[in-house]
């Protein structure tokens, strides 16, 4: 019996947990799914919710104030190309401050229980603990920032593999990850800024760490003299 759970955790044929949270870390059903949601209480994945401001849903905002229509709004795709790849520079260089990133990816689904959301996988899950601990509550463009643990450390399982190929029928509206892909020289250049940035983050504490021992060792000399020689007169 506990190996045929183990078997079925998180699948279709799970009818206690729900499959699109354990793959995804979302469902469009939110609270009101009649399965569980198992909320992680650490992973190596951290969720930053909502915090990408889709282009085509920030177009269909203005369009309303403005009084026109939603319907076939028009997106400046080289302004919003360019603001994405800003967007995902800011991250990368922030999260990376925590630790290695073996992913960040950033959604381009338009349902309510996906839209914006930033996934960011550490090395380690202390990294990732740090990273929630910090960014949670933090502002961002203006939006406050919600973090959560993620379940997700599969991507492979998560990400539509239909919109990869250019293919999905579902649009926006797909309830897999649609991963905005991103150049990967521009990746390369992110890894190799952060690795260095940690060297000489930890060159800086090493050198510290040495002064403050030269330190301690002078104190500890200097008060070895004042205290001896003092002997008795006669």
């Amino acid at each position: 019996m506990a190996r045929h759970l183990a078997r079925i955790h998180g699948t279709e044929e799970d009818k206690v947990n729900c499959p699109f949270y354990f793959k995804i870390g979302a469902c469009r059903h939110a609270d009101r799914c009649s399965r569980i949601h198992h909320r992680p209480a650490f992973s190596q994945t951290i969720l930053i919710k909502h915090i990408y401001r889709h282009p085509t849903r920030e177009a269909e905002l203005r369009a309303a104030r403005e009084g026109r229509s939603v319907d076939g709004v028009e997106v400046d795709q080289a302004r919003a190309r360019e603001d994405f790849l800003c967007f995902f520079e800011d991250f990368y260089e922030e999260l990376s401050k925590f630790g290695r990133l073996e992913a960040l990816h950033i959604c381009d689904n338009l349902g309510d229980h996906m839209i914006g959301h930033v996934y960011a996988k550490f090395s380690e899950e202390e990294e990732a603990a740090d990273a929630l601990n910090v960014m949670n509550g933090r502002y961002y463009d203006g939006r406050r920032m919600e973090v959560e643990f993620s379940p997700v450390t599969d991507f492979r399982e998560a990400r539509c593999r239909d919109f990869d190929e250019d293919t999905c029928r579902r649009g926006g509206f797909c309830n897999f990850m649609h991963i905005k892909p991103v150049p990967l020289c521009l990746v390369r250049d992110m890894e190799e800024d952060a690795d260095d940035e940690r060297r000489r983050e930890e060159l800086e504490r090493m050198e510290r760490r040495r002064k403050d021992e030269r330190r301690d060792r002078r104190s500890r000399h200097g008060g070895e003299r004042g205290s001896g020689g003092g002997g008795r007169r006669g």
